[in-house]
């Protein structure tokens, strides 16, 4: 796992609200996480796109469910 800067409580509820009402991975970037997040805008994106043939809808649902997660994961490092 590489280091990263521990974010503030805000940006770490910031994050966590873009990644659920927004777009996935957005709020993984703005709470420090860039690499984590890019993987997660690209493989939403990918999933919509393939949505059309049904093959997609597993692929956003997982990705929605790991930026969930790492907005999780940013708001317990923020309170450490």
């Amino acid at each position: 796992m590489t280091k990263h800067k521990r974010p503030t409580q805000g940006i770490a509820i910031a994050a966590l609200l873009l990644n659920i009402l927004v777009f996935p991975g957005l709020g993984t970037i703005i709470g420090g996480r860039t690499t984590e997040g890019i993987y997660q805008i690209v493989l939403f994106i990918a999933g919509i796109a393939l949505s059309f043939i049904l093959v997609g809808i597993p692929i956003v649902i997982g990705v929605w469910i790991w930026a969930l997660v790492s907005g999780i994961q940013l708001i317990k490092e923020a309170e450490a």
